[in-house]
């Protein structure tokens, strides 16, 4: 069976032969220290990982040695790790959000990254195309205080703005089933930390909700399959997030207080689960046989089928490589 049958048969909550495993970002000393290279692609194939995750691509302007500013007018600071820091955005004031142009979803080179990702990997991998369900793209347009405070003060202007930032994000959606025929996308939109959602319930449900089925039933209606990505307590919004469709429910977050346990007896009839290694805890600071065991009680509560193994965020810089190994070797 193919990495991508696996991860495919995982989604519809069928039984694969292996569980499959593969991650959102994989910091690249990480990836050099395991394979040799610190290329994405080919980190998923030194490491034999059953998917990849490919976000489309936009172009960057490096300012200087540590800050550089894309396509989308977003300044960022690299942090010598997987991610780099957002610093400022390119619109500073929500009510002057017209006048801001997205960036065309069909330009020369847009899924370059995911076209190369293809035609490495064919039928052997599952290509996952990582796009936004919407308060993602928020945070970067308008900055992360600016937009939670635009959701209390400019209701209206947030959910116009939020509506085209989801016509975006299912125009990118259109061009890369029509043109690639993906079958797989992801959306990691963080909207809440260990304790619970960034803002009040009544407000995700009002403003951010509607535009998030509509985002989820537009993929659908494209034919994807749907993964959900988001940090934190979402006792919340997980119920309303399924009932929208999604194929996936990940990371299960062990910062939070889950274990794949309590999650699957919860939804595991509704949706498969992606997860739940600890990022910040074995993988980091154990021992190879400490994630090894944490591997094994996660597919033990979690499978056989409608699981997908990985670490509960990223394989960030931190981790030891010898302990991701370790993961991979222990499913």
């Amino acid at each position: 069976m193919t990495g991508r049958e696996r991860i495919l048969r995982a989604l519809r909550r069928e039984v694969p032969d292996v569980v499959p495993t593969f991650e959102w970002f994989i910091d690249a000393s990480v990836g050099r220290a395991l394979t040799g290279s610190g290329d994405p692609l080919d980190i998923v194939d030194g490491l034999d990982l059953d998917g990849v995750n490919i976000r489309p691509d936009y172009r960057k302007e490096h300012l200087d040695e540590k800050t550089l500013v894309d396509e989308w007018g977003v300044q960022r600071q690299l942090t010598d790790d997987v991610l780099p820091a957002l610093r400022r955005s390119p619109v500073p004031d929500i009510a002057g959000h017209l006048r801001y142009q997205f960036p065309d979803p069909e330009a020369p080179n847009r899924f370059a990254t995911l076209e190369t990702a293809l035609k490495r990997f064919g039928d052997s991998k599952a290509v996952i195309l990582n796009l936004r369900d919407g308060f993602s793209d928020m945070r970067d347009l308008l900055g992360y205080q600016e937009a939670l405070m635009a959701l209390l003060l400019e209701p209206e202007r947030f959910a116009q703005m939020l509506r085209r930032v989801v016509d975006y994000n299912l125009a990118l959606a259109a061009v890369a089933r029509k043109r690639y025929g993906v079958e797989v996308v992801a959306t990691t939109d963080d909207v809440a930390n260990a304790s619970g959602l960034l803002m009040r319930p009544d407000t995700y449900f009002e403003l951010i909700a509607p535009q998030f089925r509509r985002v989820i039933e537009g993929y659908k209606e494209l034919g994807y399959l749907c993964i959900k990505h988001c940090d934190g307590n979402i006792d919340a919004v997980a119920d309303f997030w399924i009932d929208c469709g999604i194929d996936c429910l990940d990371p299960i977050d062990p910062g939070a207080g889950y274990t794949m346990g309590q999650m699957k007896s919860r939804y595991g009839d509704r949706t498969c689960l992606k997860g739940n290694i600890d990022c910040t805890g074995a993988l980091c600071k154990g021992t190879p046989d400490e994630v090894a065991q944490e591997v094994r009680q996660c597919i033990l509560e979690g499978g056989p089928g409608g699981l997908i193994l990985s670490s509960s965020n990223t394989i960030h810089r931190g981790v030891k490589p010898e302990n991701y190994l370790a993961m991979l070797k222990a499913r």
